[in-house]
């Protein structure tokens, strides 16, 4: 073979390979930004139990992922041998309230069962942990009512929660997470009612049974804000003339972004976030960093999602600019309380410390070591819902901001 031809060759096989690896980098930042707004009904069931204990003390082992969490957690659980999915929908139908740790046996852990609210836990059993504790906010003891509230999408469910003593006027809007259930959101009741707040807890779109958003997709907050607006509006049409804002994670971002340009900021008396979804750029490098990417693929993801090549629950593209940190310190103006872990590995904490950071003239941290994502309360309840009345219950009116 003559020089000249092998070094076609040569060149040739170069720019195949200089493509393919292009093709394969543009496919991992297509795939992580796809996976940041996409719908997930949490089919999975890493947690198996493994032996009930019954008794005048209920206790059970279980294993894998979660089981060990700090603190009191349920086990969402189906019957031996379900596939999930497959005839009871993608959520499991069992519910067992869990309490702390007692006793590890390598990869097996002893739980107190405080409560099994739905079906029968026996072994065999394959569920997943979560933070939220009541299935429905009536065992919290207080009046609810159930309601639909009207949003750019159609109606949605919501349910009122009325304290005993309520102070008047005042309202609070409760917004759960990213792919949660409203239950999530029921943890964060019983301050707000010992202040005296009647709360409005909402779902949202894409939220099972409820109005998808465009294409079906999430807006990483941005799109989830103006049904946070609309149950503001809600809220107002029923006599509300304060409203504090409650977010879990992504219905963190949510508040946040109603606060800085929605439609009802001016009524807005204050934020109380849980570990808040406050800079989604950095969870997006965080989530490519965990996978062992490098971080220019979390940025041409975020490139993609912005123009709108890949597809979200915004009709522009997501505009990662206004999710900023920085830019949501810059758009504060009521006072915000932020409880976040350190430990929280699914959501670092960087952004909400950031914000903090920014604006200690509004924002105050309260972190709960040892804690993961959203769960906080669990670890210790009292000192979290200690803290939250105490805040909510001293919110100045709107209108101290000049409004």
């Amino acid at each position: 073979m003559k020089t000249s031809q092998s070094i076609a060759l040569a060149g040739a096989a170069a720019v195949g390979l200089a493509g393919g690896v292009v093709g394969t980098a543009a496919g991992l930042a297509a795939y992580l930004g796809r996976r940041s707004v996409l719908v997930d009904r949490g089919l999975e069931r890493p947690v198996t139990v493994r032996t009930v204990l019954t008794g005048d003390e209920p206790r059970v082992w279980i294993s894998g992922e979660g089981a060990g969490a700090r603190g009191q957690h349920s086990l969402l659980f189906d019957a031996p041998g379900t596939v999930p999915g497959e005839g009871i929908g993608a959520a499991p139908t069992g519910h067992a309230r869990l309490g702390p740790v007692l006793a590890r046996n390598g990869a097996d852990v002893l739980r107190p069962v405080v409560a099994v609210d739905n079906g029968a836990l026996v072994a065999g059993c394959t569920g997943r942990m979560v933070g939220w504790w009541y299935t429905d906010p009536a065992e919290l003891g207080y009046r609810v009512e159930p309601i639909r509230y009207d949003t750019e999408l159609g109606p949605m469910d919501a349910w009122i929660v009325h304290p005993r003593r309520p102070r008047k006027k005042r309202w609070a809007v409760h917004v759960h997470g990213r792919g949660a259930s409203p239950a999530e959101a029921f943890r964060g009741i019983e301050p707000f009612a010992r202040a005296g707040i009647t709360s409005l807890i909402v779902t949202y779109r894409n939220d099972l049974g409820q109005p998808a958003g465009l294409n079906g997709r999430y807006g990483m907050g941005l799109s989830e804000s103006r049904d946070v607006d609309a149950a503001i509006a809600e809220a107002r049409s029923r006599g509300a003339e304060r409203v504090t804002l409650m977010g879990w994670s992504m219905g963190g971002t949510a508040s946040l972004v109603s606060v800085a340009n929605g439609s009802h900021r001016a009524v807005i008396d204050g934020l109380v976030l849980e570990s808040p979804g406050a800079d989604w750029a950095g969870i997006l490098r965080d989530k490519a960093s965990e996978a062992g990417l490098p971080g220019w693929i979390a940025t041409a993801g975020m490139m993609l999602l912005a123009r709108g090549t890949v597809s979200s629950g915004e009709e522009d593209g997501i505009d990662f600019a206004a999710l900023a940190p920085e830019e949501l310190a810059r758009s504060l103006d009521v006072p915000t309380l932020i409880l976040a872990s350190p430990d929280d590995r699914f959501v670092p904490w960087h952004g909400a410390r950031a914000i903090a950071d920014a604006r200690p003239d509004l924002v105050e941290l309260v972190s709960i070591p040892g804690a993961g994502h959203v769960r906080l309360w669990n670890v210790d309840p009292e000192l979290w819902e200690g803290t939250v009345l105490r805040f909510v219950a001293g919110l100045p009116k709107p209108g101290w901001r000049g409004q």
